[in-house]
């Protein structure tokens, strides 16, 4: 591995080195041909549609670098060649026109405003509205911005970009990133989740198998405006993804590659001497009123030895973690002709090592789009996504593998000199399985898995405005799963005599498939007409959707060799097999409409009837619906002296939408196996759960409203929006008393209230001819209520009661370190008898006696707020981008592994240097203990583990160079961009924690996030 590793190294810096060569060269290239270019001079004046000058205008002679700026009045001077000439003015703004010279020794120039990001067309719901007319609740963002990180995963890349959307990524793990998407805020606490709804090319999908390439444009419906049109599966938010469609421009292709050279964001620091390790363990060991472990004659052996073979100081994370090379490969394909027929192929290949050795992911992907107008009014389609991705990580999983190494200690290596796997250095010691053995004796799960999603189209043109479409689409996924689990001997580091067979699980081999087949369908008309000072849009459809899954599973134990890993190769006695299968369907009437008087008063309305099989039949049909009013203040005649404002929009909206993600058969009394004794032993079913014959819809309801403002000649956009959402009629199970002898049944009870605020802000800005820039930012803060829930329920930190977040953090405080036997006299009465150097819990209530009474509410569940800051410049072939995410206010409740010390004999970290000794008077950590079940610290759930998780990050930074035009197509290619990049590069933050952007609180030993610096090229064709 090591040597592998120092040569892809040496390849890297090779390439590296070769490729600033390049471009060195090329520059130079570049600078020596462009001199006695000029032979005649242009003049003139740039001014607006008011007649003002126009200053810092751009003037290009095109097809080279050459170029001028208009002074202060507009006015500008220009060298050109003799013979064909043309000139491009160009001013952020303001509409670049291009001028052929001729014979002309004066152009004067007017530029017309540009109100390109005013009718900018986007994608909402079943059709596409301009942006000047929408509103509802609507954020968007190009391919083109995502993709200025690299990122195997396109979930991941929205991340900061849209305010309303928050993104948190959970891990690093290849192909298993637990990548979280909300749409302002949790909503629920019931099975119906909180994930928005994914809709890819008019019909829903996922956005994780698409590679990030193929992607046009990302847009998040908010509020019910624009997701009621989705009815029962909007409750969460909706998410529209474009793909990249081709053009009738001729045939074209692009290939990109990079080389990103990965390593882990934070591992922890440990103790990793060997003598040290036993003196604490002792120490904590006598403070945990247990027996020592180690002899001073085991530890002097350590302390004095001169073979650090025999006696190692070894760092069990340096053989956990490595450095990962991940390579992306892209090439795509578009174009098309004249008469209509366009085309666009994208495929993808990624090759995904783990920082975490053991884990490997290979995706490969295939983008495929066709449109033909096949007759005038007729025009046939498709869009088709597949992936086929190719898995390999250990069999207990990333955490599993992290706390598992964090369990071993430093006094011996995981393999012995002659090839032993080490279990431990002493029969007497405490730990957990070797990790390392696990990964290089193949104890690991290969999966598999393939998934498709497309549509076809059929749209006719009817009418002059009158435009019917269709789609017909589909997903499908097959996801297989093989885990072999062998038998392997291991030893004592100490002796190397035997210490039994290595803890990977029951040895044996599982596998699995999970089967998922869902289609869906829908017909509508869309009719658009203007009439005078009148615009009307009006859609009518129908939809049918039906989802089946299915799933199998077999097991054989005991296998009599750990070459054959087929199940036939395993005894058939003890085998186990298992397997179900589920279906749903939806059938949907949906509708919308649009009406705009005098381009300034703006109507819309949205309704959509749902009837799903997963409700009664009484109840199964819901209505939802929503309104929505805007206001084009900046058309109005108070409003057009006022010049720097180009337009301003008010907007409000109300609105229903449901939740049906409840599971397949909550109404319905299914039966299970049961054994009944007759005698002998006897095969029955029997229903375990009650039912509730009236079940209903999880309704969502959402109050919005906002302003667009556009400014300084569309330099600036600027967006805000209030809102208050409300979900009630969640869907959970009852709260019956034990007694009853049945499972709780599904009912409608309980409602959460989410409101917040959202803000972006966007400057686009030039300075002279060659220097562009951008700079952008949102910020979104919400408050989450419980409203109704019925009996408080508390457990080991949090509680459900109303009038307080959902799952609001509930613990003692933590009110420092007992420092001698006075101070425990004199404080309250703790549960469990403390001794100097534990924790001190503050005693709320006053009455003298720690107990329930004094746990009390702490905010910081959900963050306070987030931010995103955008940044982006360019100057001549030079572009630079850069990204800064950061969340205020959340915090996260972490002990066990990691945090406490010789958990299962796990390796205490650095910090334990600091602990509290009668010597070290500290207020800050306890004394030293083993973290196996020492009650004066863990029998309390108390803000000593509640951490600050406030960070901010930067994300990425991405400096590129695309090489001059007039060399590049000396090589017959159109452009190529070379470029560099950096991810998770600094991290701001108090948390003790690895990484304090993952929401999932508990132990924080999981697969970390990856800093990863990325080599690129980009040639198209």
């Amino acid at each position: 591995m090591k040597r592998k590793n120092s040569t892809i190294k040496r390849m890297a810096r090779f390439s590296l080195i070769h490729l600033l060569f390049t471009c060195l060269w090329i520059t130079h290239a570049h600078a020596g041909s462009a001199t006695g270019l000029a032979d005649r001079s242009i003049n003139g004046r740039i001014t607006d549609e008011n007649g003002a000058g126009l200053p810092s205008v751009s003037i290009i002679l095109k097809g080279t670098q050459l170029g001028t700026n208009s002074d202060i009045d507009g006015k500008y001077k220009i060298s050109v060649p003799d013979g064909p000439a043309t000139l491009t003015f160009s001013f952020v703004g303001y509409v670049s026109q291009d001028i052929v010279v001729n014979n002309q020794t004066t152009i004067d120039l007017v530029l017309a405003t540009d109100q390109k990001a005013l009718e900018e067309v986007i994608v909402v719901g079943y059709n596409a509205q301009s942006k000047r007319n929408i509103i509802s609740a609507v954020t968007t963002v190009s391919g083109a911005t995502l993709t200025k990180r690299v990122a195997t995963n396109p979930v991941n890349l929205l991340q900061g970009q849209l305010p309303g959307l928050q993104v948190i990524q959970n891990s690093g793990e290849p192909g298993n990133e637990g990548t979280q998407l909300r749409i302002r805020g949790t909503g629920t606490f019931s099975g119906a989740g909180n994930d928005p709804l994914i809709i890819v090319d008019g019909l829903p999908g996922s956005l994780s198998i698409i590679n990030p390439n193929d992607i046009e444009t990302v847009t998040v419906l908010k509020d019910a405006a624009s997701a009621a049109i989705y009815g029962a599966r909007g409750a969460n938010g909706v998410i529209l993804v474009k793909t990249k469609k081709g053009n009738g421009g001729g045939f074209g292709f692009s290939y990109d590659f990079n080389l990103g050279i990965a390593n882990p964001t934070s591992i922890p620091k440990t103790i990793t001497n060997s003598a040290e390790y036993m003196e604490l363990s002792n120490e904590a060991r006598t403070n945990s009123n247990l027996a020592p472990l180690y002899t001073q004659t085991q530890i002097d052996l350590y302390r004095n030895a001169t073979d650090r073979v025999k006696y190692p100081n070894h760092n069990w994370l340096d053989d956990l973690f490595q450095t990962a090379y991940v390579k992306n490969h892209y090439l795509s394909m578009s174009g098309g002709s004249k008469d209509g027929t366009t085309f666009n192929v994208g495929l993808g290949i990624t090759d995904q090592p783990g920082v975490m050795i053991g884990f490997d992911y290979k995706k490969y992907t295939l983008n495929l789009g066709l449109s033909s107008k096949v007759h005038k009014r007729v025009t046939v389609g498709t869009d088709l996504q597949f992936r086929m991705g190719d898995q390999v990580a250990p069999s207990n999983g990333s955490t599993d593998m992290f706390l598992s190494t964090m369990a071993q200690s430093p006094l011996y290596p995981p393999r012995s000199a002659d090839g032993k796997w080490i279990k431990r250095a002493y029969p007497n010691e405490l730990g957990n399985k070797n990790t390392i053995a696990t990964v290089y004796e193949d104890a690991n799960t290969k999966t598999k898995d393939y998934y498709g999603q497309g549509n076809m189209s059929l749209d006719i043109d009817i009418l002059d405005g009158l435009r019917l479409e269709n789609r017909a689409g589909f997903n499908f996924s097959s996801n297989k799963s093989s885990t072999f689990r062998p038998f392997i001997p291991t030893y004592f580091y100490s002796d190397l005599s035997a210490a039994g067979a290595l803890d990977v699980g029951t040895p044996g081999l599982n596998v699995q498939r999970n089967d998922l087949i869902y289609t869906v369908f829908y017909s509508q008309l869309n009719y658009n007409k203007t009439f005078g000072n009148h615009t009307l849009s009006v859609l009518g459809g129908y939809q049918q959707e039906q989802n089946q899954t299915s799933n199998l599973a077999a097991f054989r134990r005991q296998f009599p060799t750990n070459t054959l890993e087929e199940l036939n190769a395993g005894p058939v006695d003890g085998q186990t097999n298992s397997g179900t299968s589920a279906q749903w369907a939806i059938q949907s009437f949906y509708g919308n409409a649009n009406y705009t008087l005098l381009d300034k008063y703006l109507l819309g309305a949205s309704v959509r009837y749902d009837g799903t099989s997963r409700l009664p039949t009484d109840t199964r049909w819901g209505l939802f619906y929503s309104f929505s009013g805007g206001w084009r203040v900046s058309k109005e005649n108070f409003m057009q002296g006022i010049d720097w404002i180009n337009d301003l929009k008010l907007r409000a909206s109300w609105g229903q939408l449901g939740n049906q993600n409840i599971g397949n058969y909550p109404y319905q009394s299914t039966l299970t196996n049961r054994n009944y004794a007759f005698g002998s032993i006897a095969t029955g079913f029997a229903a375990s759960t009650l039912v509730d014959p009236n079940l209903t819809w999880e309704t969502t309801r959402s109050v919005n409203a906002g302003l667009d403002l556009t400014a300084f000649k569309n330099k600036v956009n600027f967006s805000v929006d209030v809102f208050n959402k409300y979900t009630f009629d969640i869907l959970r199970s009852s709260q019956v008393p034990l007694w009853l002898g049945l499972n709780a049944p599904v009912i409608n009870n309980g409602a959460v209230r989410n409101k917040g605020i959202e803000l972006s802000l966007q400057y686009n800005g030039r300075v002279g001819s060659d220097f562009g820039y951008s700079i952008g930012g949102n910020v979104q803060a919400y408050k989450n209520i419980l409203e109704d829930f019925g009996k408080t329920e508390i457990s080991s930190n949090t509680i459900r009661q109303e009038g307080y977040a959902l799952d609001e953090f509930y613990v003692y405080i933590w009110d420092g370190i007992f420092q001698n036997q006075a101070e425990i006299d004199a404080h309250a009465k703790q549960p469990v008898t403390p001794t100097p150097g534990d924790l001190k819990i503050r005693d709320l209530n006053g009455d003298n006696v720690i107990n329930d009474q004094d746990r009390t509410y702490q905010k910081g569940r959900y963050p306070a707020m987030q931010m995103g800051l955008n940044l982006s410049a360019n100057w001549k072939g030079f572009d630079v981008a850069a990204q800064v995410f950061g969340s205020v206010g959340q915090k996260i409740y972490v002990n066990g592994w990691g945090i406490e010390p010789f958990r299962q004999g796990s390796v205490p970290t650095t910090d334990w240097r600091n602990r509290w000794t009668p010597s070290n008077p500290t207020n800050t950590m306890p004394k030293i203990y083993v973290a196996d079940g020492y009650a004066p610290v863990q029998n309390y759930n108390s803000t000593y583990f509640l951490k600050d998780a406030s960070f901010v990050r930067l994300k990425n930074v991405q400096i590129g160079y695309s090489i001059p035009k007039g060399i590049v197509n000396k090589l017959k290619i159109k452009a190529v961009r070379i470029y560099a990049a950096g991810d998770n590069l600094l991290t701001a933050s108090k948390f003790p924690g690895l990484d304090p952007e993952r929401v999932n609180s508990g132990n924080y030993l999981a697969y970390p996030q990856n800093r990863t610096i990325t080599l690129g090229i980009n040639a198209q064709f």
